[in-house]
């Protein structure tokens, strides 16, 4: 595009725009996109702002229900000092989960915990925790779930056990307060639920809105409800995960899991013509990562699935990851584009198919997190050394079966120890190697302990 022309095009039109009483926020968006020289014709300008202005349109609705405001204030809240980095079943997470269910409650949402309430409860090392859960109601008994977790890892001094990590610019503070983990997905999902709530009409199919507990523990607040759902697993037809979608460079978003499920893929783009977001939506591989929140445990009961993220930082797992870093703006975006494409999964009368994807798992039956430099050297473990640690087990595969735990550190296989490089790669490709009805070395780190697992593959 003529870089000048355009821009000059683009300016005429956001003072068109303001003359025509469009909305503050909207103006905004526009102005900013001229500030980042986006090059954008006018043409594409009109398109994307009179999808949202349309009168009576599903995104115009959505967008004047969420505000930057109002995301602000709970991104904030939920990442203050005061809830003490909501650490699984304690006080501070507590107060995240009440506020969250205040929320829900005022949108008109059905609860449908324990005993009619907001939460599904469950305990964790003898702590009580839950999940908290809300229903959008549909016309028929199908459900699609939008989940973000609500934990964090506290308060206290760093450690590996903690999934604390330490960071010398952090000085005194010991308040790890997961702003973008996941305080930005929780608060995207909470405006999810306002936006669709203020539709006013019931869709198709029901949406259900779940904050997790335990993710920081090994995705086991999804696990609990996967094991005790509230809609039958049969009737649930797509979960939307939003986990730290609040840094890195703006407008920018990772949607994984579309090998998945191409019909859901397919529909985030759709729905992304509307919001403008510049997606990343890999159709031939899925990173890793993927394992690591709990769109995962979904996926691993074959229910179509797409994980929402924008990526790690510096600041990830340690008491850096503050409020003042989020770009408010990008929780907006990615929480309008959540909503509209939870409304046309639920409207859309066929169902999301679901595929295996290639090399993911979960051929040893874990789930696999990585650990920071600082983490693997106070393991003793030499510079080009790497490893991984267990987060999750799932009953009835090798993992489990052969003795492994939640918590081990794994660093070898077959006596070759996991690069530093590329750690999950490696592991990944360990495992995957093996045939069928084989066996394995597994070398993991328990409570400081070096331990060699024999792990037998079924036939």
């Amino acid at each position: 595009m003529r870089l000048a022309a355009g821009l000059a095009a683009v300016l005429a039109f956001a003072l068109q725009a303001r003359a025509e009483n469009l909305s503050e926020r909207l103006a905004r968006r526009l102005d900013k996109a001229v500030r980042d020289s986006s090059q954008r014709t006018e043409s594409e300008f009109r398109e994307l702002l009179a999808s949202g202005l349309h009168p009576g349109s599903p995104l115009a609705a959505i967008r004047k229900s969420i505000t930057w405001d109002s995301c602000r204030e709970g991104v904030e809240f939920l990442a203050s000092d005061a809830l003490l980095g909501r650490d699984t079943g304690s006080d501070g997470h507590r107060a995240a989960a009440e506020w969250a269910a205040k929320r829900f409650e005022s949108f008109g949402l059905k609860p449908v915990g324990d005993d009619g309430g907001w939460f599904q409860n469950w305990k964790w090392a003898r702590r009580k925790t839950m999940n908290v859960v809300a229903l959008l109601e549909g016309e028929t008994d199908e459900v699609v779930v939008v989940g973000a977790h609500l934990d964090h890892v506290g308060h206290g001094d760093p450690g590996i056990f903690s999934g604390r990590i330490p960071n010398p610019l952090a000085g005194e503070d010991r308040i790890y307060n997961g702003a973008d983990d996941n305080a930005s997905g929780s608060d995207a999902l909470v405006h999810i639920a306002q936006a669709l709530a203020a539709l006013g009409k019931k869709p198709r199919r029901g949406v259900l809105f779940i904050l997790f507990s335990g993710e920081e523990k090994g995705l086991l607040g999804s696990s609990h409800y996967l094991a005790n759902p509230i809609v039958p697993l049969e009737k649930t037809v797509a979960m939307l995960n939003f986990d730290m979608v609040g840094r890195n460079k703006d407008r920018e978003c990772a949607v994984l899991g579309a090998q998945c499920s191409p019909e859901l893929g397919r529909a985030v783009l759709r729905a992304n013509r509307g919001i403008g977001m510049k997606l990343e939506v890999p159709t031939d591989s899925t990173p890793t990562i993927f394992m690591q929140s709990d769109q995962f445990t979904f996926y691993q009961k074959r229910i179509p699935c797409l994980f929402f993220t924008t990526g790690g930082h510096t600041e990830y797992h340690t008491a850096l990851d503050h409020a003042d870093r989020i770009n408010v703006g990008k929780i907006e975006d990615i929480a309008e584009l959540g909503a509209l494409l939870a409304l046309g999964v639920a409207e859309d009368r066929q169902r999301p198919t679901w595929l295996p994807i290639s090399g993911l798992g979960p051929k040893l039956g874990v789930t696999p997190q990585p650990l920071a430099g600082a983490q693997l050297q106070a393991l003793g473990l030499k510079e080009n050394e790497g490893g991984v640690r267990l987060a999750s087990l799932m009953d009835n595969f090798p993992a489990k079966n052969a003795g492994l735990q939640v918590g081990d550190i794994v660093i070898a296989f077959d006596g070759k120890p996991l690069p530093r490089e590329n750690t999950l790669e490696a592991f990944r490709k360990a495992i995957t190697k093996v045939k069928a009805g084989g066996s394995q070395e597994v070398t993991v780190i328990r409570n400081t302990k070096r331990l060699t697992v024999t792990v037998q593959y079924e036939k």
